[in-house]
């Protein structure tokens, strides 16, 4: 019996692990990830940017970084920093500022740990092609008729796209404190499932939808007086080369969880969507 093929750099996946018709082809392959200090020697990764903040504020300069002029740049910083406010409602146009600086304080992280998702499965990919599950999904397929190139390329989208997914969660899930501090009233959560009504619910039967990751902000519940959660923005990761999110999927996302934008896609450097 033939095994799934795996050569790197070959098909798409399902971005949400789905199954006959998600992502991208055989043979379109991606983009090389760039990666490096950049053209002038400045810092291009979160890591290299913290590091060279810290030996700016280690050099014995009074008031830590300072700016080419002297300026220190502290009072900067902390105005970019989010801070929300569970007073407000989230449609607030102070609560949009304060949704709008969590989401750029996250942004060059999220994007490296979405590449690294790939990385890992693109590196990996023969592997995981071989393990029971996905040996066992090529096998039924296989005995409903399929073609076995064809049952190969819906292994490989399905694996693809679950693996990457879940090392990205898995990624997010271990840094989320460090990315957003919880005292600024903004968290992030993944892989959470919401039921028509905008519901969270666990069981995976009840749910309608369930973006990748989401950004919650607090607010004060104006019935209890007490401080909960909800959603200030949702992100979905997509890997395929051919689609992007479903319209009607974000427009049913943002209406449902009374988002002030629709959900953002996250995508791999390496995978960029196909504008053929």
């Amino acid at each position: 019996m033939a095994k799934p093929k795996g050569p790197h750099g070959g098909t798409g996946d399902g971005g949400d692990g789905g199954g006959v018709g998600d992502g991208g082809d055989v043979g379109d392959g991606g983009v090389p990830r760039q990666r490096g200090g950049g053209s002038h020697g400045r810092p291009t990764t979160v890591a290299e940017t913290h590091r060279a903040v810290t030996e700016a504020a280690e050099s014995g300069r009074p008031g830590g970084p300072r700016s080419t002029d002297g300026r220190s740049t502290e009072g900067d910083a902390d105005a970019q920093r989010p801070q929300n406010d569970p007073e407000l409602d989230k449609h607030d146009e102070k609560s949009l500022e304060e949704i709008g600086k969590a989401r750029r304080q996250i942004a060059d992280q999220l994007q490296e740990m979405v590449d690294d998702a790939w990385d890992h499965v693109d590196q990996n990919r023969d592997s995981i092609l071989q393990r029971e599950g996905y040996q066992r999904q090529r096998d039924k397929l296989l005995e409903r008729g399929y073609p076995e190139d064809v049952a190969d390329l819906v292994v490989e989208r399905t694996a693809l796209g679950t693996e990457s997914h879940r090392h990205l969660a898995n990624a997010i899930d271990t840094e989320a404190t460090t990315m957003l501090d919880p005292e600024t009233g903004f968290r992030l959560r993944t892989e959470v499932g919401y039921d028509a009504q905008g519901v969270e619910t666990p069981k995976v039967t009840d749910q309608d939808f369930r973006p990748d990751v989401i950004l919650e902000r607090q607010y004060k519940d104006s019935v209890t007086d007490e401080l909960d959660w909800e959603v200030a923005h949702a992100y979905d990761l997509k890997t395929g080369l051919k689609t992007g999110i479903e319209p009607s999927w974000a427009n049913k996302v943002k209406r449902v969880l009374d988002l002030p934008e629709p959900p953002e896609e996250l995508r791999p450097t390496q995978r960029p969507l196909s504008v053929d």
